[in-house]
């Protein structure tokens, strides 16, 4: 690893206190919900000059506000991408309880010490960025988006200590008067088909189960699975026929592939880009 790269990481002396600007609140929110994003996420999100925002991410993290996680040089990430993630100066400023302050921060540095979960989360920001930008082209708007600790925390509620099944992702959407709601699996190609089937049998099973419903507030829900890439989105949706009882496939479970939608052709995760394992036409999830 050279030096050069290193230094990226190196916090310098600063003495000046940083001043902060709406702008950088908003931001540190930002990453403090995604977990962890990286630099062109960012700038999608954030409206100004790509250098001014540059360098405000890069004051951010000198004076502590934000980090750069070293790990993130062994993960298989792109190298042109800085990651990152809320740093201690940060969780304590979005949050003046000592518990909840510390819960923030400690749910970074847990996906932190996995490599594959940092490349994980990063997929689902990835989406959720492109969501953001897409639900504000579309005129849709998005009511929540829950996902890791906390959406595992409002299962236990329901399912106790250990749920059988905690998604990626929960959010809701809010088109036309119309309310739908969406688990979100993000796959990168390791789970086998077998295990992915019973994830689709235990979404089937919660369509009637009532107290799920009551604390999610559910009327109705989908579920979303994106992969790598097409050619192992159509593996899964062919797989996903299993999901429910009568092995047809269900319009229920919607798949894509992650080569379908970028953070320049965002509007296009609420077009035609979906297929199920019912068919093969393409359709939009707000259907």
């Amino acid at each position: 690893m050279s030096k050069p790269r290193l230094k990226l990481f190196q916090r310098l002396e600063v003495s000046d206190p940083l001043k902060l600007q709406p702008r950088d609140i908003t931001l540190l929110r930002d990453v403090g919900e995604f977990r962890f994003m990286n630099t062109p996420q960012i700038l999608a999100l954030h409206q100004g000059g790509e250098r001014n925002l540059l360098r405000r991410l890069s004051s951010l993290f000198q004076h502590g506000y934000l980090d750069r996680p070293l790990k993130q040089t062994s993960a298989k990430l792109s190298s042109s991408h800085m990651v990152y993630a809320l740093g201690r100066k940060g969780a304590e400023l979005l949050s003046k309880d000592a518990k909840e302050r510390e819960g923030i921060y400690r749910r970074v540095k847990e996906v932190e010490r996995t490599l594959p979960l940092m490349a994980h989360s990063l997929m689902i920001s990835q989406f959720r960025v492109c969501l953001t930008l897409a639900a504000k082209t579309h005129g849709v708007k998005i009511t929540r988006f829950t996902q890791g600790y906390d959406l595992k925390e409002m299962l236990r509620d329901v399912h106790g200590e250990n749920p059988s099944l905690v998604p990626d992702a929960f959010f809701t959407l809010e088109d036309k008067g119309d309310v739908i709601n969406f688990f979100l699996e993000a796959d990168r190609g390791t789970m086998t088909a077998e295990r992915f089937v019973n994830k689709l049998k235990i979404y089937w099973s919660w369509r009637d189960d009532e107290r799920l419903k009551k604390k999610l507030r559910l009327a109705r829900f989908r579920v979303l699975t994106i992969a790598p890439s097409e050619r192992r989105s159509d593996s899964l949706r062919n797989a996903g026929k299993g999901g429910d009882p009568r092995g047809e496939g269900s319009l229920m479970f919607l798949f894509a592939s992650e080569t379908e939608y970028s953070l320049a052709t965002a509007k296009k995760i609420l077009e035609p880009i979906w297929k199920s394992p019912k068919d093969d036409t393409p359709h939009t999830i707000l259907e």
